[in-house]
């Protein structure tokens, strides 16, 4: 059985997708086993750059990008069974520093991701009448940590899962925080493995020290970080400017740091009081 990195892209994130998502991968996972597939929302000429890898057109597009992703990903899955483990990621804000291949031999039935360490106040994103029973399915998850769905590792199976799930609740799939909900739901509802934050280091809300030397990012022991994710509803809010991948890039914005992290804690604060 093979296995699958998968990521969704328009044009918009065509340029990071190709020099800094794309390039990072090739230059630093080792790729012997596996493929590489880019749902294409609307690539353009971005495609063309895009050497030895699979491109599916999306066959769901009623509904934003983040959340059809997961439905196009599983109607491809369907027509591949070849494919056992799949790492699912965003690839418009996040950069391979080092190997992650060895996470496919990781618990293989369970849903792999990490835990967000400011988790976002979903119950003010998503409101209950975006889904199907949803006052219950966020009253399940009100006091569980969430994880962050930007790097997600599973069987074939979990996918097909999410897809299943989400055309049978999801009823505004242009709802941002979606994808979150439904997957943090079935994760919690099934097995699940919670990854060290390195392999999905988000600098906003990281609890562990780092910096960045000759545009790398390094935890503050001097480790290599394999992952990581400018995650970020808005950009003013993500906290690494000119984040990429190669020399030049990556100045962190400690404002930035301030205010997404300042955001969260509000929301989840009023949240609680109300």
């Amino acid at each position: 059985m093979k296995k699958l990195i998968a990521t969704a892209a328009n044009e918009r994130i065509g340029g990071f997708l190709v020099n800094d998502w794309y390039k990072s991968l090739k230059e630093n996972v080792k790729l012997d086993d596996t493929d590489v597939l880019v749902i294409d929302y609307g690539l353009g000429p971005w495609r063309n750059f895009l050497k030895d890898v699979i491109l599916f057109s999306p066959v769901c597009t009623s509904g934003n990008l983040v959340n059809t992703r997961f439905i196009n990903l599983a109607i491809f899955l369907e027509e591949h069974p070849e494919y056992d483990q799949v790492l699912f990621c965003d690839g418009g804000d996040l950069i391979f520093q080092d190997d992650v291949s060895h996470l496919f031999e990781l618990e293989k039935n369970a849903f792999r991701m990490v835990l967000e360490n400011e988790s976002p106040p979903i119950d003010v994103v998503v409101k209950d009448e975006d889904l199907i029973d949803g006052e219950k399915i966020k009253r399940f998850l009100r006091d569980k940590r969430l994880f962050n769905v930007g790097f997600l590792i599973a069987p074939r199976e979990k996918y097909l899962e999410i897809r299943d799930f989400m055309e049978k609740s999801v009823k505004n799939m242009n709802a941002w925080g979606v994808d979150m909900i439904v997957i943090n739901y079935l994760a919690y509802r099934g097995e699940h493995v919670a990854l060290d934050t390195k392999y999905n280091f988000i600098p906003s809300t990281a609890k562990k020290k780092f910096y960045v030397k000759n545009s790398k990012f390094y935890l503050e022991n001097g480790e290599l970080i394999p992952v990581v994710h400018n995650a970020g509803r808005f950009d003013i809010i993500r906290p690494v400017k000119n984040f990429g991948y190669g020399e030049g890039k990556n100045i962190v914005d400690p404002i930035s740091v301030w205010l997404f992290r300042i955001i969260f804690r509000l929301s989840n604060l009023l949240k609680k009081l109300s």
